[in-house]
């Protein structure tokens, strides 16, 4: 058994130091290698948590969707109220979640060296993969909140339209009828059937557009559907990562632009796919658009009761 004693000393700017002290009893034997790893994760956690952080831009807005209105309403709409509100809760941790996580995610970024590693050094890959391994856990759980947000937007508009946007007669409905083209029709249907005026109706779908014309919003699209669907893409190290041989290769054309052949190269290490600063840049704007899709929503009483 090894026992593990932490220290961590806080200076004021008088010069009065506070310390705190845990001890731990660990039962992996002594070992050189792995005291290296626990006391760099340490440090790379700490470094992350008490150092400098990129200030979040959606904050004060998101908490502004959890102060409701109150109005009086008649109790044949009491779930429209009630659901309606635990959305708009629901949306606004979801977004200042995320924010945080992509906020993390490049706190941890500045923590990677310049250069990569030799592939001899292991202490220094093992470090490497630690930090960069924080930086996409928290990047990737960022990417699917945001999509994640499109789909709780199309249960809002279900639960404060009266619950009867889509159909759901069946067991699944909540995955299998909750898709946005089912909204848009169910928002026509009652937009024909005078259940929602013109304006109402034009303030929804130009909200719902405004993240469908986000320059970047489909890489952020596209890389989570790499996430869900298929081998995990590579970002910046493509050796923590597995990688498919592609089937087709790459074309060979003569001077005409036919094909008289393909190449498939071979290589000991593929390049990286995507770079996170292009990610987390896609991302950052695709949220943008997000908050201001919500705060449209947001300004429509009858979606805020």
């Amino acid at each position: 058994m090894t026992k593990v004693e932490l220290t961590i000393n806080f200076t004021d700017d008088g010069g009065a130091t506070r310390s705190e002290t845990r001890s731990f009893n660990s039962d992996f034997p002594a070992d050189l290698a792995g005291e290296h790893r626990v006391a760099h994760n340490l440090i790379s956690d700490l470094n992350v948590s008490v150092g400098p952080q990129s200030p979040p831009k959606h904050n004060q807005t998101a908490q502004q969707w959890l102060k409701f209105p109150n109005r009086p309403t008649r109790m044949g709409q009491y779930f429209d109220v009630r659901n309606s509100q635990a959305m708009w809760i629901e949306l606004a941790n979801l977004v200042m979640g995320l924010e945080a996580d992509l906020v993390l995610a490049r706190a941890y970024k500045a923590l990677e060296p310049a250069q990569e590693p030799s592939i001899d050094d292991e202490n220094a890959l093992n470090d490497l993969y630690y930090v960069h391994d924080r930086k996409l856990t928290l990047l990737n759980q960022a990417v699917h909140a945001l999509i994640k947000v499109q789909d709780l937007v199309n249960r809002l508009l279900h639960e404060s339209l009266g619950g009867d946007l889509v159909d759901t007669s069946d067991p699944d409905w909540e995955s299998d009828e909750l898709k946005r083209k089912n909204v848009l029709k169910g928002l026509r249907v009652k937009l024909t059937a005078g259940q929602l005026s013109q304006a109402d109706y034009d303030a929804i779908t130009d909200a719902l557009n405004i993240p469908k014309n986000t320059p970047k919003g489909e890489l952020a699209r596209t890389y989570r559907n790499r996430l869900a669907h298929h081998v995990r893409p590579t970002v910046d190290y493509s050796m923590f990562f597995a990688s498919l041989e592609s089937r087709v290769g790459q074309e060979i054309k003569d001077a005409q632009g036919n094909v008289i052949g393909r190449r498939f190269p071979l290589l000991s290490k593929p390049p990286a796919e995507y770079r996170f600063k292009e990610l987390v840049e896609a991302f950052s704007e695709y949220l943008d658009a997000v908050v201001a899709m919500l705060e449209k929503l947001s300004a429509l009483s009858i979606l805020r009761r």
